[in-house]
């Protein structure tokens, strides 16, 4: 009983934590970015985050060319032709384009680093063409040498003041390193030049709580433009970026703070080139940001950093030597470049800037400066992160709810289809209405809630069940056999204990002059054959399917058709008696070799409803059957000695037998003590009975009580002595002729009840 509660309160508390912890997951995917990762907490929420941003990348990159279908009917593919018009096309960005330093740019141009009169070209080119914004994601730490008495670096530097007249900008980039290495070592602050003023020209517009500065960042010295090139006026610009713990690359830094001065990044500061807007980011208390365009947000991390939304590589691109070797004249070039915003990069295998990412495992670098200037020019932002948890959350209690009240039907597999349902319907759900809206459910959180309970449950359940098959082998390996025990075991919802009505069919077997016979043996010997009969007694039982209800001193009682049903109980419980009968001379042989005495056995039975289960109290209980029918068949056994009988039977049961291999006789009826309703008694014989043995003589003891019946008592009495002439210790058919001679003698004492036996004995 006690580890009954144990089990019934360990299955909601183990649900409970599973469901508290996949909510804290939720909640800790919200502010993970904001911790410091050196601390338990955020290695713990930077592990866990870790899995929800796998399969986060997983389910973009399977919807991603549906999300980009669902992108403002304004954005035109590369053929010029409106994208929800031919669902079958990809979106192409027409805003953004590439010039790409690609393998075939390095082999005809055959010069690494790309020399810079190349890009001075480039430049002059794309001022022809009519490019407004340019954004090299190439650094120029270091001075070119003297070509032909000229300065390459001279010679870019008046191509980027070319190009920067008539509102156009060129930047160029640098990176950005915090206060230690990787290695964990303090950086020398020699290695950290101070900020040109310069760099102010593309200073943010801030709005912050005060002393709630993002965290701070330095120039790395070793990548920062030449000054020369600085001089042109030439915007600048950090690309520094930094992989999750798992190595993807998901997060951009898009602002930066420089002694407490916020500067942008390539994206921004290009975007804002091109769109010709000066936007405010807002510092927050807790040291995120966030920049609203159009009336959406999107939100920094205290890092300075945000979330990529990936379009891949859905950008028209240019090879850098087709754009230098393109004549001014040419159209499609003007019409590639006019009024766009592009960017210059390596997609080249050789030149080492490919990074893994969740759409591509070798994304060239400048493409995420590129998908992050698409989010911008297009508010293609993630939706604001507390609603992607709400969301979850919603659906995390939703879909526990559906789970819960599932589980209460204790169907093992309607838990597991409605498990399947609900996470194929919110997969299915994600798929065609949260990812393109740009909602970042925690998924991964919500599923393994779903499955750990699940789990969790079919665990309890296992063992609940694992607990109840060893009781109901502990409970009636002692009552039935084995192979009953196995029955039951395979379908325990069919075992009902405790008091259950039951069609069954009881039997009662005693051992007659018990207490003579036992006062001639020593309590060995009587040990010894008692459990000799008792034991060879029981093996039928169980060899026919019953049930042993229990031993009285040398009594047996025995059920069949409890607890499991088994067919025509009836049938197996008078099989039984018959066996018992048949091997009782091998028993008394056995006895008789040992000096001593022979048991005689009177079994009587009946088949009606009882109550049948464990009963007793809360401690101590036994399995067994209750009522009138099993009294009945006490008193049947009972009744044996007085009709010297070995196996009665009432009518009962006997209405339930098939006859075909039973030979049995009418006895009497009788009215048994405590009752008012008569009820026809048989005899069923067995292979050592004499009527078994002499089948005339049982035919002519059935005719001669049919006679009885008819009130015939003259011819009944001349057959009755036929069958006692054969069967001369027949008790049965000696008180018959009796009653025929009595009724002879005097006919007023035939009644009409005459054929019914009163008992006024047990």
């Amino acid at each position: 009983m006690f580890s009954k509660r144990i089990t019934k309160f360990i299955r909601p508390l183990g649900m409970f934590i599973i469901i508290f912890f996949a909510a804290m997951c939720v909640f800790g995917a919200n502010f993970a970015q904001n911790i410091n990762k050196d601390s338990i907490l955020g290695a713990f929420l930077d592990y866990t985050v870790s899995f929800e941003s796998r399969f986060y990348d997983s389910r973009a990159k399977g919807a991603l060319d549906e999300n980009l279908l669902r992108l403002e009917d304004k954005q035109t593919t590369a053929e010029g032709q409106a994208a929800s018009e031919d669902p079958k096309k990809k979106f192409v960005d027409d805003d953004i384009v590439l010039i790409q330093i690609d393998d075939y740019s390095l082999q005809k141009i055959s010069s690494w680093p790309i020399p810079r009169t190349i890009y001075a070209t480039m430049l002059d080119k794309l001022r022809v063409f009519g490019a407004k914004v340019v954004g090299f994601d190439v650094m120029f730490p270091e001075k070119s040498p003297m070509i032909d008495g000229k300065s390459p670096d001279k010679i870019l530097a008046d191509s980027i003041r070319n190009f920067q007249q008539d509102e156009r900008r060129v930047f160029f980039a640098y990176s950005l390193v915090d206060k230690k290495t990787k290695e964990g070592e303090p950086i020398d602050p020699d290695a950290l030049p101070e900020a040109p003023v310069e760099m102010l020209n593309d200073a943010l517009q801030t709005r912050t709580v005060p002393e709630r500065d993002i965290f701070p960042s330095h120039i790395g010295k070793y990548t920062f433009p030449i000054q020369e090139l600085v001089e042109s006026e030439v915007g600048l610009a950090s690309i520094s970026s930094s992989e999750d713990d798992d190595g993807i690359f998901r997060q951009y830094t898009l602002i930066s703070n420089i002694d407490s001065i916020y500067y942008g990044s390539l994206a921004f500061n290009t975007f804002e080139a091109w769109s010709g807007t000066k936007n405010t980011i807002t510092i927050s208390g807790d040291q995120s940001g966030e920049l609203v365009l159009k009336g959406k947000k999107l939100e920094i991390n205290s890092a300075g950093k945000t979330k990529i939304r990936y379009i891949g590589g859905s950008f028209r691109t240019k090879s850098l030597y087709d754009v230098v070797q393109a004549d001014d004249n040419d159209e499609k070039m003007r019409k590639f470049f006019d009024g766009k915003l592009v960017y210059i990069g390596s997609t080249a295998l050789g030149a080492h800037d490919l990074r893994p990412s969740p759409i591509d495992s070798k994304m060239p670098g400048v493409l995420s400066h590129m998908n992050v200037a698409h989010m911008l020019i297009n508010q293609y932002f993630y939706q604001d992160t507390n609603d992607s948890v709400i969301y979850s959350l919603w659906l995390l209690a939703f879909s526990m709810l559906i789970v819960i009240l599932v589980f209460r039907f204790a169907n093992a597999f309607f838990d597991a289809a409605i498990v399947i349902l609900v996470i194929a319907g919110s997969f299915y759900a994600d798929r065609i209405y949260f990812l393109p809206k740009g909602f970042e459910l925690k998924l991964f959180y919500c599923y393994f809630c779903i499955i750990a309970c699940y789990s969790w449950h079919t665990f309890i359940q296992f063992y609940r069940a694992n607990k109840e098959k060893k009781q109901i082998r502990g409970t009636f390996q002692r009552y039935v056999s084995p192979t009953v025990v196995d029955e039951m075991l395979k379908d325990p919802e069919h075992i009902q204990v405790g008091g259950t009505k039951m069609d069954i069919t009881c039997l009662f077997s005693d051992v007659r002059d018990f207490t003579s016979i036992s006062e001639g043996m020593t309590a060995t010997e009587l040990a010894h054959s008692l459990n000799l009969y008792m034991g060879r007694m029981t093996d039928i039982v169980f060899d026919t399917k019953g049930t042993l209800d229990k031993y009285i001193g040398d009594a047996i009682v025995a059920l069949w058709g409890a607890p499991l049903p088994i067919g025509n109980h009836a049938q197996h419980a008078v099989e039984g008696a018959i066996k018992m009968m048949t091997v009782l001379p091998e028993i008394n042989e056995e006895f008789k070799k040992l000096g001593r005495p022979e048991f005689l056995v009177g079994i009587g039975l009946n088949t009606g409803e009882c109550s049948v289960g464990n009963m007793g109290s809360s401690r101590i209980f036994s399995y067994t059957a209750l009522g009138d029918n099993m009294n009945l068949g006490a008193r049947l056994e009972s009744l044996c000695k007085h009709y010297g009988t070995q196996i009665l039977i009432s009518e009962y049961t006997l209405a339930r037998l098939d006859k075909t291999n039973i030979r049995l006789r009418p006895i009497d009826k009788v009215i048994v003590k405590g009752k008012t309703t008569p009820v026809e008694i048989f005899e069923v014989l067995y292979p050592q009975h004499p009527l078994w043995i002499s089948p005339d003589l049982l035919q002519t003891f059935n005719e001669a009580h049919a006679l009885f019946l008819k009130k015939e008592f003259s011819a009944a009495k001349n057959l009755f002595e036929k069958v006692l002439s054969g069967y001369e210790t027949d008790k049965s058919a000696k008180r018959f002729k009796e009653y025929c001679e009595k009724f002879l003698e005097h006919p007023e004492l035939v009644k009409e009840d005459f054929e019914v036996t009163k008992m006024t004995e047990k």
